[in-house]
């Protein structure tokens, strides 16, 4: 998460600086509006992959408790 906010700052102050220094550029404005939506998509995805990732270590964990459970020490 805090990279995510990291990343949209640091994001974020490059298209200030472009956009307060009079930059004319069509071009490249076009390409850091892409770019910022690309990026946004891609912290989507790693939002989602790890909150994937939680659910299948918490259910692993489950798993491994129920079958410590079922091991019957003599």
């Amino acid at each position: 998460m805090k990279f995510k906010i990291t990343l949209s700052a640091i994001l974020f102050s490059v298209f200030a600086v472009f956009t307060l220094s009079g930059c004319t550029d069509e071009a490249t404005l076009a390409e850091m509006n892409r770019l910022a939506r690309e990026n946004a998509i891609l912290l989507n995805k790693v939002d989602s992959l790890k909150k994937n990732l939680d659910s299948l270590t918490a259910y692993g964990d489950s798993v491994k408790k129920s079958l410590e459970k079922l091991d019957m020490h003599l």
